[in-house]
């Protein structure tokens, strides 16, 4: 006598999950459109022409129509992601981690890699090959050259690790001397102007060769510069390079789709990697970042605590 209503109530259920839409229709069906927002730099119409094979990309992997929603800047970037008016931002670390602190609704689902498949570079503090500065504590009296305030490598990372050692470059210091680029800084230490330069490195692949890309690089493959004229006396915790982040809000399934789709864009299309691909030395296609991969970025835009 039960058989019967048991069999009747599992066919019902039944009937009831095939005409009910499942949860994938349900986010498609609400989600008509991908807003992917990226700096729109000075000529708008050729920056999105470039983008169009990534576009073109994520909209076939997707099945969701892809809007990219150029900005002016990176704070308006920021902005647009918090108040919901894009889906997707391409940012660098540095903008990452303000909007990170200001909003807990964006997260970094896909880290560019480099051809060599660093995720980032590190600050590098140069001396000259015959001086006698060991390492940074060595450095007390000597005259250091930094890149221009706003660069995050010749300026910004060296200047907060100093104050985490407790040391104030006005006196640890015999001089501090801004240059307009690292470059610039290497070629007065060169000079014998300063002591100490600021620059930025991947400390990875030939060391003869300045390394794979960064300052001494460039210097090198210019022939401004050969390596056994300098060493390095002091190196920052990795500074990664920009992430792609996303809404938070946005369905599971949803991120999971994009995130595949980033992971194999590298050997699934190289065209869309070139045009979304912002590093001149990349090329290696994304990882999956762990958080703490932006800690040493985002402690840089984390206001310090009021004093009492």
């Amino acid at each position: 006598m039960t058989v019967l209503p048991r069999l009747l109530g599992g066919v019902f259920a039944a009937a009831i999950a095939l005409s009910a839409p499942s949860a994938r229709a349900d986010w498609r069906d609400d989600m008509k459109v991908l807003r992917v927002g990226v700096l729109g730099g000075s000529d708008v119409a050729y920056r999105l022409a470039s983008l169009e094979p990534f576009r073109v990309y994520l909209q076939d992997k997707t099945g969701i129509p892809v809007e990219i929603v150029p900005a002016a800047s990176y704070d308006a970037l920021i902005t647009a992601q918090i108040e919901d008016r894009i889906d997707y931002a391409v940012y660098s670390a540095t903008a990452y981690a303000k909007a990170l602190v200001s909003c807990d609704c964006v997260e970094a689902f896909a880290a560019p890699v480099a051809a060599d498949g660093a995720l980032g570079f590190y600050s590098v503090l140069i001396a000259r090959a015959g001086d006698n500065v060991p390492d940074l504590a060595g450095a007390k009296g000597r005259r250091l050259g930094l890149g221009p305030a706003d660069s995050v490598a010749g300026t910004i990372v060296p200047l907060h690790s100093f104050a985490a050692a407790d040391i104030d470059p006005d006196t640890y210091f015999l001089s501090v001397t801004e240059y307009p680029t690292p470059e610039v800084a290497v070629t007065a230490l060169l000079r014998g102007e300063v002591d100490l330069a600021a620059g930025w490195s991947s400390v990875t692949g030939s060391a003869s060769l300045g390394y794979t890309f960064g300052t001494l690089n460039r210097m090198v493959s210019d022939g401004t510069l050969s390596m056994n004229q300098v060493r390095l006396v002091w190196q920052s915790p990795l500074i990664p390079f920009g992430p792609h982040a996303i809404r938070t809000d946005l369905p599971a399934e949803f991120k999971a789709i994009l995130s595949g789709a980033l992971l194999s864009m590298a050997r699934e299309d190289t065209e869309a990697l070139d045009a979304i691909d912002r590093l001149g030395f990349g090329g290696g296609g994304f990882a999956t970042p762990d958080a703490s991969l932006y800690a040493v970025v985002v402690s840089l835009v984390t206001p310090e605590p009021a004093s009492n």
